[in-house]
């Protein structure tokens, strides 16, 4: 069976490798995404050529990318969606037009025609969002700024390649017929969107409820794929891309109850799939034409790198980002994407460009979309250097950072439990805002972009300028006993429809700050021990649903003794 090519020979190769190659990068403490390209490029045609066709990769890593873009939209719903148009619309409009325009321009320069030029130049505007979404996911820093800036430049080039794509399809015809291909397109686009959106709210919820009420959990996650592959296939027919039908499918299903349901199911599949897309890139990179095109080869992967990235900081710092937040967003989106090798198909290749000019380009955006993960840790600790004096600054600053969130969530406190919030936030996708009175904490906060500012929790106008009038909740985890309730007298005085957690060191604190307005008071020995129990209770081989019900009932029955003590 083995000598006849099939599948289970490249499926092992591919285990093999992944296995190797990823646990020698994850002992380097290197990024594993970095691990899997180098992995692909070892097995690829070019090295050891232990898998000769590509395209059964790249198809299976294609899925990965869309089990990734349906996941970030289960974690997005529509209202956490709108606070990133600024940064949609405004920047990332601007990056991929003022990209493109000097990719054409240096394309045109150096002799290639000019649709060819218009091809090239836009496609390398284009960054890779399986790769950098990958990374800040790693890293905990969707929620920070430079992780929702960097997102939403992703989310518009997204949209970008829909156009590119119909570009393509118009090379070759008369003017006339171009304008309204166009317009076409785009009006089948936007009638495809709405259908879906309509739909999805319509028909989502009562399937997954009708599913649900089966109690067979293979058909329940059968559904989930139908949802996905379906509005994917959809939106491909509308002339839309695949990964933008799985986004919106995730954001519709982000608004109902079975969300978490379904974010447990494809997980597994999230992972494994990502690693066949960063393998199959790796296996796009020619050594062969590496090596016998070295000076080329890296003369235009460095101009790709430092052109891109001074655009995208220069961009950035006009939509008002600070200068260690556009560093960090330029290093991270300079790379190429994976696009490329979806726009650049062998038809086009042929009609438009050379062999040899389309094995270079793959090589320098393979290698580009490799250097993706250095460079986002060069660009962390590049930033570093500016966000020393940066941190300086008080909570003055932070309307100007806050001013597009909307429904974020107000730490006061940074300490150890409020640091944890935040990661889970974070986690979420959901913004939040950190305000602590300790200068060490803040700085350390500031150290990795994330939105902690300096400040006194108790003051009304420090509040106002974190934005409190659009906060969706507070969490309070200040240490000191009267500053929380003042602290919570504050925010339900002058801002009543937030809700308000507060977290205490014993049960004596507990009515004062239910009677200043504390929506939910939790105890800080409470769930450290029940963590405990479960642990002690699965050791002595309770099984696991079992254990989850007694946990969730003692929690139930402790929280109901505070309120009837109360």
């Amino acid at each position: 069976m083995l000598d006849q090519p099939g599948y289970l020979d490249n499926i092992l190769v591919f285990l093999i490798a992944a296995v190797g190659v990823v646990f020698i990068f994850r002992r380097m403490k290197a990024s594993p995404v970095l691990g899997y390209l180098v992995a692909g490029m070892l097995i690829g045609p070019s090295v050891l050529g232990l898998i000769r066709d590509v395209n059964e990769a790249r198809f299976l890593g294609e899925l990965g990318v869309i089990v990734m873009l349906f996941s970030i939209g289960l974690e997005l719903p529509w209202q956490r969606l709108q606070s990133l148009r600024k940064y949609v619309f405004g920047l990332g409009i601007s990056q991929v037009l003022v990209t493109a325009f000097v990719m054409i321009s240096v394309a045109l320069l150096f002799g290639f025609a000019p649709k060819a030029a218009i091809l090239v130049g836009s496609a390398l505007a284009l960054s890779s969002t399986a790769i950098v979404l990958q990374v800040l996911s790693e890293r905990k820093e969707l929620g920070a700024r430079s992780g929702r800036a960097a997102f939403a430049v992703l989310l518009l080039q997204d949209l970008a390649v829909v156009l590119l794509l119909v570009i393509i399809a118009t090379f070759g015809k008369n003017e006339e017929s171009v304008w309204i291909q166009l317009l076409f397109s785009f009006l089948k686009a936007i009638l495809a969107l709405v259908l879906i959106v309509f739909l999805g709210r319509i028909v989502f919820r009562p399937l997954y409820r009708v599913m649900a009420s089966t109690g067979n959990p293979e058909l329940f996650m059968a559904t989930t794929f139908l949802v996905l592959l379906g509005t994917s296939f959809f939106t491909e027919v509308a002339g839309l891309s695949l990964e933008l039908g799985a986004f919106l499918a995730g954001i519709l299903l982000a608004e109902t109850e079975y969300r978490h349901q379904i974010e447990a199911d494809i997980e597994p599949f999230r992972g494994l799939l990502l690693g066949v897309f960063f393998m199959s890139v790796g296996m796009g990179i020619h050594v062969e034409t590496l090596l016998s095109n070295f000076a080329l080869v890296v003369t235009v992967l460095f101009s790709l790198l430092l052109v891109k990235a001074v655009i995208l900081f220069f961009l950035c710092r006009v939509f008002g980002l600070r200068t260690s937040t556009a560093i960090r967003v330029a290093l991270l989106l300079a790379g190429g994407g994976e696009f490329v090798f979806v726009i650049f198909s062998p038809d086009v290749i042929h009609n438009f460009l050379s062999q040899g000019v389309a094995d270079v380009l793959f090589v320098v955006v393979g290698l580009s979309m490799a250097l993706t993960p250095l460079l986002s840790t060069f660009g962390k600790k590049l930033a570093m250097f500016f966000e020393v004096s940066e941190v300086k600054a008080d909570v003055k600053q932070a309307p100007q950072e806050v001013a597009e969130l909307s429904g974020h969530v107000i730490i006061a406190g940074y300490g150890r439990v409020g640091q944890m919030v935040g990661d889970m936030l974070s986690e979420r996708l959901i913004p939040y805002v950190a305000i602590d009175n300790d200068m060490r904490r803040v700085t350390e906060g500031r150290l990795k972009g994330l939105p902690v500012f300096f400040g006194d929790a108790r003051r009304l106008e420090v509040l106002r300028a974190i934005g409190a009038e659009s906060a969706s909740a507070a969490v309070v985890t200040l240490k000191q006993m009267t500053s929380s309730v003042r602290t919570v007298m504050t925010i339900r005085r002058h801002f009543p429809e937030i809700p308000i957690c507060v977290r205490i060191r014993d049960q004596q604190h507990y009515e004062k700050l239910s009677n200043s307005g504390a929506l939910l008071v939790v105890p800080e020995t409470l769930e450290p021990s029940l963590q405990l129990a479960s642990e002690v209770l699965r050791a002595v081989g309770t099984p696991s649903d079992e254990t989850f019900k007694i946990v969730e009932a003692y929690r139930r029955q402790q929280l109901h003794l505070q309120e009837g003590g109360s």
